[in-house]
């Protein structure tokens, strides 16, 4: 295991260092010839041009240096984006991207996971436009896989404060059969129940910082009111629940472990230890699937003596 881990990092540091070499040919002088005749095959420009993945800087500065290495830099470019409903310096704006894929349409396919991050600015009317713009952006992303909205900075900012057309957007794009991976941090009052119904397709689910008040006391393990209660198995195989409270978890999990899932991958990181009161339902839920377990030990630790060995026994053996 020692010896796998030393050869990845050397390979990852070669691959980093190899990729750094590229940038600084293409751009140091005109009169390479690497930048004039590009002599290279397309493939091994793009091979190269994909170490450079992790450094956007340097990768942007390639696609600058030549109209071939600007075409095939394209997907990696492209293959994350971020949205901010701020006026803080970025590399797009909501407005700038879909100028961007008026002009090239084809972006779209190249555009794999999308971050939303919303801020509680003075201005409310620029977080409302920003939020609308991006709504008319994300039906066009067909190729998208990976999709967060993150409200850590606007905290008190809950779902229903968003322009209907963004949440009407979200989650046709949430339950989009391409989808993958969805992260949703301190989002108040996510409505996670019309989400996760049987339409979606996703595999993995984390939530951060989750919000949850139970407006009507008769109104039991539902964490929305719209739509219908689900109680069928849901396809998800990831599941990681960060800094959530006892309220929150309280409600979250009784639903969650109705939907019969199988999951094979559970981080568990309650803000209090209360909230492991949850832990025992989620792991009988997928008791017979579960093959990954990540515990804050020092928080759950307090609170192990409610998990049953009886029930729980077989599944921490296969963890272990």
């Amino acid at each position: 295991m020692e010896f796998r881990s030393l050869a990845c990092q050397h390979r990852h540091n070669h691959e980093h260092r190899f990729g750094r070499r590229v940038h600084r040919l293409a751009t140091s002088s005109p009169d390479l010839p690497f930048v004039t005749s590009m002599a290279l095959p397309p493939e091994i420009l793009d091979h190269i041009l994909s170490f450079l993945q992790s450094d956007p800087a340097a990768l942007k500065s390639c696609s600058e240096s030549h109209p071939s290495l600007s075409q095939l830099a394209e997907p990696y470019l492209y293959a994350h984006v971020l949205l901010r409903t701020d006026d803080e310096s970025q590399l797009f704006k909501p407005e700038n991207l879909t100028e961007l894929l008026s002009k090239r349409p084809y972006i779209v396919y190249y555009i794999r996971s999308l971050e939303i991050y919303v801020r509680n600015g003075h201005d409310k009317e620029t977080r409302r436009r920003c939020l609308e713009e991006i709504s008319t952006i994300l039906p066009n992303l067909s190729a998208l896989r990976e999709i967060t909205l993150d409200h850590s900075s606007s905290p008190g900012f809950g779902w229903e404060a968003q322009p209907e057309s963004f949440r009407r957007a979200f989650l046709d794009c949430f339950r989009s059969q391409t989808m993958q991976d969805v992260h949703v941090k301190h989002v108040l009052l996510f409505p996670f129940r019309s989400a996760l119904n049987g339409e979606c397709s996703i595999r993995s689910l984390t939530v951060r910082g989750g919000l949850w008040q139970r407006s009507n006391p008769n109104q039991i393990n539902n964490l929305d009111s719209d739509g219908p209660f689900m109680n069928q198995g849901i396809p998800l195989k990831s599941l990681c629940i960060q800094l959530c409270g006892e309220e929150f978890l309280h409600g979250f999990v009784p639903w969650f472990a109705t939907c019969r899932p199988q999951l094979h991958s559970l981080e568990f990181f309650s803000l209090d230890d209360r909230g492991y009161d949850s832990l025992p339902r989620l792991l009988t839920s997928s008791s017979n699937s579960l093959t990954s377990l990540d515990l804050n030990v020092e928080l759950a630790s307090t609170r192990m003596s409610l998990l049953d060995p009886c029930n729980h026994i077989h599944t921490f053996r296969r963890l272990l």
